[in-house]
Parts: structure tokens; C-alpha cells; sequence
């Protein structure tokens, strides 16, 4: 009796055994299929990544600000190495991490080869998304790599945007949401207000940078783009060259007589190690007739907080959103109503996770408010 159900019960448990393991061998292609997900990224371009990303690469130094901001233990290195100055103001933790270089601009100076043998899940670039050359570059750099490249917008109004897709796609949604409101509640209140300063208080702002005040950002430039934001009239009204600055003379200066001169000293790559100079001192030793602008007579001219990024422009990331406030406030105390103290205190306590003292608050503001 057994011989005779013996074949069959085998013939059964083998069938089941063959159905178990197609079922696990399913299961583990539909595991392999879970470990890369595909993302539509903000430039519209369809990107195949790894469901968890732990290890990134900024290209340049707007995606060092937002990942340093957002989820620093995702950053696999630096652009550029943090000066003694800059380091002040960033978590010690952070300051060994590797220097890899830049990938992204007119600049580039990475090792290709160190950066693929460090093997990060995605290469971030954070950059104009609007431009007719973002696509083609991040192919171009994803080819280069072979490492998944997702482009993320840079532009100052959609920055909460940006910070909720970086977000979702790294798993860091609710810390996302804190700067995402946070710079959303900025943006909108600046917007409203300046649209109510008439025209005959808009202030005429001249944007000073580079070691002699001579290069400075015009009407519609990325650097430019917080003045004309919180109201100001920016002076600059010429064509801009492929880096959205340019230089002009004394003369043409003279000619434009702003009310106002921002003062902001910094390299190409956003590096802004003065030492301990003022950057009028340098600007004034460039060229002897500064002091003979109106603006300059009548002591409206400041310098723009830097550390441990620029305020207004350098890099184009979220460091511009203090200086939306910074800037507001003190063009147009009438309209405007930041505590610029306290605004730069919760700021900081926010992105980038460090309390203010009042000797860092003193070195940050200094040369940048009224007396």
C-alpha cells in the first residue's frame, strides 16, 4: 500500500518543492528589481538609482550647501576645502572629509578616476534647470562616470521645491519639509512686501565683487537675483558674460551713481578667505577713487556676510535665504521688518545645526549693517 502511494506523494512534494523555489527565485528578482528605482529629476530627465542612496557626490558647491544642509552623513566629500575661517562655522565632524574636486562649471578640476573608485550611489548636480545646456551636460557627466547623475533646480524662489525632491529621493522628507518651509515662508513674505514699496523709494544697489569692486553681477544674474528680490534697483544694466558677471571702470560706476554699494569679495569657486582684511580696505587699495563715490561719502556701502557661505550668490544654493532677510532689511527698514540678529541666529540653528555666539554674530555682521 505504501509502494503504491509512494510515487505520487514524491511526484507532489517535488512539484511543490519546484513551485517554492520558482516562488523564492521570483522573490528575489523582484529584490534585485527593489534595490534601483527610477526617478524623474528636476530637469525632466528619467534616471535609474539606487532605492537607497547613502553616499553622494555634489558636482559643484550649490549641492555641497543643500546636502550639507539637508543630510550631511550623505555627503561624500567637499568641492572645495573649508578655509580656517569657514571651518568656524561648519561641524567639526564634517571638516575631514575628502576634498574631491569640482565637476561642474568652467572650473573643473576633479579627479574622475579618484571619484568612481570612491563609488557614490548618485552624482548631484544642482544647477539652472531652465538652461538649454543642463541636459546634455548631466548626460554627458553620467556617461563620463557611469554613475547615476540627478540634476535638482538652483533657483532661489523654488528652493523649497528643491530641498522637499532632495528629500523624497535621499529619505530625509521630514527634515526636508523643516527648510522647505522655512525658506518658503522667507521667499513669500519678501515677495509681498516689495511689491509695495513704490518707486520712488526702490534704492539703487551696486553689487561690488573681486578684489578691485570692479566685477559685479547685472540685472537678471543669478548673483544678482536677492536685490531685485527684496526690491533694489540693481544698477548693473549691461549684458552679462558666460559666468553672470563682468567687469566695468570707475567711470561707468560714477555714471550709475548707486545709493547703495554691496561689497562682496570672493574667487570663481565661492572662496572667500580674506583673512582678517575689510573689503572695502582691499577694493580702496585697488583703485584710490572709491572714496569719492556718493554712496561711499555717505557710508551706504556694506559688506555682504560670507562665512561660511556668501549671503548673496556664492554658491547659488539655500546660504542666499538669510541674506533675502539680511538684505530686505537693510535697504528698506520702512517696509521690511527682520530682526537681521535674530534672523541669521535661527537660520544657522536650523541649516546649519551650530548656535551663534555673539563674537560670531559680530564677525558675520560687522561691516554689513548701519552704525
Amino acid at each position: 500500500m505504501f509502494a503504491k502511494i509512494k510515487r505520487p506523494v514524491i511526484a507532489i512534494i517535488i512539484i511543490c518543492l519546484v513551485i517554492i523555489s520558482g516562488g523564492c527565485s521570483a522573490a528575489a528578482g523582484s529584490n534585485n528589481n527593489d534595490e534601483h528605482k527610477t526617478i524623474t529629476d528636476m530637469a525632466g530627465r528619467t534616471v535609474e538609482v539606487p532605492a537607497k542612496i547613502d553616499h553622494v557626490y555634489s558636482a559643484g558647491q550649490p549641492g555641497v550647501v543643500a546636502l550639507y544642509t539637508l543630510c550631511p552623513d550623505k555627503l561624500m566629500g567637499w568641492c572645495i576645502e573649508p578655509s580656517d575661517a569657514e571651518a568656524e562655522f561648519i561641524n567639526a565632524k564634517y571638516l575631514n572629509l575628502p576634498v574631491l574636486g569640482l565637476s561642474q562649471g568652467t572650473n573643473s578640476n576633479a579627479n574622475t578616476e579618484e571619484i568612481i573608485a570612491r563609488n557614490p550611489d548618485i552624482i548631484l548636480l544642482m544647477t539652472d534647470i531652465n538652461s538649454e545646456d543642463t541636459k546634455a551636460a548631466a548626460d554627458e557627466m553620467q556617461e563620463t562616470f557611469q554613475i547615476p547623475v540627478v540634476v535638482v533646480d538652483d533657483e532661489l524662489t523654488n528652493m523649497d521645491e528643491s530641498y522637499r525632491f532632495l528629500g523624497k529621493l535621499l529619505g530625509a522628507e521630514d527634515r526636508a519639509e523643516e527648510l522647505a518651509s522655512y525658506c518658503a515662508k522667507v521667499i513669500n513674505t519678501v515677495t509681498d512686501v516689495s511689491k509695495t514699496i513704490p518707486d520712488n523709494d526702490k534704492v539703487k544697489v551696486y553689487y561690488a565683487q573681486g578684489s578691485t569692486g570692479l566685477q559685479t553681477a547685472p540685472q537678471g544674474s543669478e548673483h544678482s537675483q536677492v536685490i531685485e528680490l527684496v526690491g533694489g534697483i540693481n544698477v548693473c544694466n549691461l549684458d552679462a558674460i558666460e559666468s553672470g558677471r563682468l567687469t566695468i571702470n570707475m567711470e561707468q560706476l560714477f555714471k550709475w551713481n548707486p545709493d547703495v554699494i554691496i561689497a562682496s569679495y570672493s574667487d570663481d569657486h565661492g572662496g572667500t578667505n580674506m583673512g582678517n582684511t575689510n573689503v572695502f580696505d582691499i577694493i580702496t587699495n585697488a583703485n584710490p577713487e572709491w572714496p569719492l563715490l556718493a554712496a561711499v561719502k555717505k557710508g551706504e556701502i556694506f559688506e555682504t556676510p560670507y562665512l561660511p557661505y556668501n549671503w548673496l550668490d556664492m554658491p547659488p544654493s539655500a546660504n542666499r535665504i538669510v541674506g533675502v532677510t539680511w538684505l530686505a532689511e537693510l535697504l528698506y527698514p520702512d517696509y521690511y521688518h527682520f530682526d537681521i540678529v535674530q534672523s541669521a541666529k535661527d537660520f544657522y540653528k536650523l541649516f546649519y545645526r551650530i548656535d551663534l555666539s555673539d563674537e560670531q554674530i559680530s564677525k558675520l555682521l560687522n561691516e554689513a549693517v548701519k552704525k
